[in-house]
């Protein structure tokens, strides 16, 4: 990362003031001498200085560089505040000093290693930035590895003469003492992370670079992690982060997608990429390894091409967004009946909205209401009428199942106009069930893009529009003659459910009212009724 002198310079200046901090520590255990206590304490504020000094120039550079430097300045940033903690930490070891008595039997010569330890890795900290040193920043790593292997051993030790109730106040101090170098060696991780960070220009920590490394290094057989330009690409609401990964000094190397989080999210991607290459070959990405490690795992993945059909809505021009719709419509009618079964595998959209309801609730505590009146005439709560709803569900019957994508939204979804097809990413939730599932989710994910502008919401309900005939014809070719009626139910499970990623309260409330406007319909019909009724289209996505 290239750093202007106004960084580098009084981060040279931190580190050093935190070697000071550090030697004066390290005398005063070897002597006792209250000289260097009392130097030691004195320069509280020089390091609280410096980091500010580091933290405002890098503000600087954050509000006036792209973005592609500004995880470098973060990087920068957090690595002068954990140096500030370190010296803060070596004050707060002498000032367990004032808990020791006169006479105290506590061996402070246990301490100098492990404050040598945090000293020698702190020499690091300057060449693994300036050379972008990845295996130095590592070493970091290591060091609290090796701290707390010592810290523990101290504990124990310690909690075995505190069972013979001598000396307590001083082994007290002592523990203090040790989990204060112990926490250095946390800073000392947070360090590395943050190196590794700024290096490979997307947050990174030891846990996550070690598996991107060990990943790549079991598929190639080599070592290219260093040689690797990673970006960020997405970070899905389970918590798993997926980047791209490119090697500018390879003109052959194909892009890859890397993804990592939890190993059971990743394994239920990995069969169900695997479930679409056995159903429709070529939809889905090609996965190159799989990786586990403990309870996180990760994924090489094929790069796909192409816009996703929220880029399309909101960017491309209307040829191609005709072409795209057209390749969609092409490509679901084939999955759907290649996957055709009369097996019905229903959707449950009412059990799924109160599943999801807490949620909601959280974030928007004001649609949660008790039964109300309007004079005589009252008005259910939205729990009650979704419970009403899943009694009416109960008796209709989806005549058939598809195979589905299971989370259908419009950033899922990929068009390449130069090949002329479609790919679908995120698949862990794939499997046999009603069609109408992924129909509701495509809506509703088009109508919640929070976008004003209104060229782009026009757009947003014409391919609302165009993607309901497609549907609907799929449905009339099959004689489903309940589809409207599981579409209102799906498309009210969505505008509530989605309510929970949504914070602008006008938008969350529009969504959470037409899903009660969408389910009062469905309460108030008739057996006889239900196989009429269709879908309020233009009210519900007019807006």
């Amino acid at each position: 990362m290239v750093l202007t002198p106004a960084i580098t310079d009084n981060l040279h200046f931190l580190i050093a003031e935190v070697k000071t901090h550090l030697g004066h520590l390290q005398s005063f255990f070897a002597h006792g001498t209250v000289a260097n206590a009392h130097r030691l304490l004195e320069r509280s504020g020089h390091a609280y200085n410096l980091n500010l000094r580091v933290q405002n120039a890098c503000m600087k550079h954050i509000a006036l560089q792209s973005n592609e430097h500004s995880m470098s300045y973060r990087a920068v940033g957090r690595i002068a505040n954990e140096l500030e903690r370190i010296a803060e930490l070596a004050r707060e070891c002498l000032q367990q000093m004032n808990f020791l008595h006169t006479g105290a039997r506590l061996d402070l010569s246990v301490f100098t290693p492990l404050l040598e330890k945090v000293d020698k890795s702190i020499d690091l900290i300057s060449r693994a930035l300036k050379d972008r040193d990845t295996q130095l920043a590592l070493k970091l790593g290591k060091t609290e590895r090796k701290l707390e292997k010592s810290y523990k051993k101290l504990v124990s030790q310690y909690t075995r003469q505190l069972k013979k109730k001598k000396h307590t106040e001083d082994l007290v101090s002592g523990l203090f003492i040790a989990h204060a170098i112990e926490q250095m060696g946390d800073a000392l991780l947070n360090i590395s992370d943050s190196i590794i960070s700024g290096h490979m220009g997307q947050p990174l920590d030891l846990q996550r670079y070690s598996s991107l490394r060990d990943t790549i290094n079991n598929w190639l057989e080599e070592d290219l992690a260093t040689q690797l330009r990673v970006t960020p690409l997405a970070e899905t609401r389970s918590g798993s982060g997926i980047s791209t990964i490119d090697n500018p000094s390879d003109e052959k190397w194909q892009r890859l997608v890397y993804k990592d989080g939890s190993k059971r999210k990743l394994k239920e991607e990995l069969q169900g990429v695997n479930r679409w290459h056995d159903v429709y070959p070529g939809v889905a990405p090609h996965i190159h390894t799989y990786q586990k490690q403990g309870d996180n795992a990760a994924l090489i993945i094929e790069h796909l091409n192409g816009e996703t059909f929220e880029q399309l809505v909101i960017n491309s021009p209307q040829k191609r967004r005709k072409k795209a719709m057209t390749c969609l419509k092409k490509t679901l009618n084939n999955i759907w009946q290649q996957t055709y079964t009369a097996e019905s595998h229903p959707a449950h959209f009412m059990a799924q909205t109160l599943k999801r309801l807490p949620d909601v609730y959280s974030v928007h505590p004001q649609f949660k209401q008790q039964r109300q009146y309007l004079g005589a005439h009252p008005i259910e709560s939205f729990d009650a009428l979704v419970k009403k709803a899943q009694k009416k569900e109960e008796k209709l019957i989806a005549p058939f199942s598809v195979f589905i994508h299971g989370d259908f939204n419009v950033d899922n979804i990929i068009y390449d106009p130069e090949a002329g097809k479609i790919n679908f990413i995120d698949l862990h939730r794939s499997c046999h069930m009603d069609y109408v599932q992924d129909a509701s989710v495509f809506m509703v994910s088009n109508y919640r893009l929070q976008v004003l502008d209104e060229p782009v919401r026009r757009r947003i309900r014409d391919q609302v529009e165009q993607f309901y005939v497609i549907v609907r014809g799929f449905a009339d070719k099959h004689n489903d003659d309940t589809f409207e009626i599981r579409l209102a139910l799906g498309l009210a499970r969505s505008f509530v459910t989605s309510t929970r990623f949504i914070l602008d309260h006008t938008m969350a409330t529009r969504m959470f009212l037409k899903a009660r406007y969408l389910l009062e319909q469905i309460n108030q019909l008739s057996r006889k009724q239900i196989r009429d009724y269709r879908v309020p289209l233009r009210e519900l996505f007019s807006d």
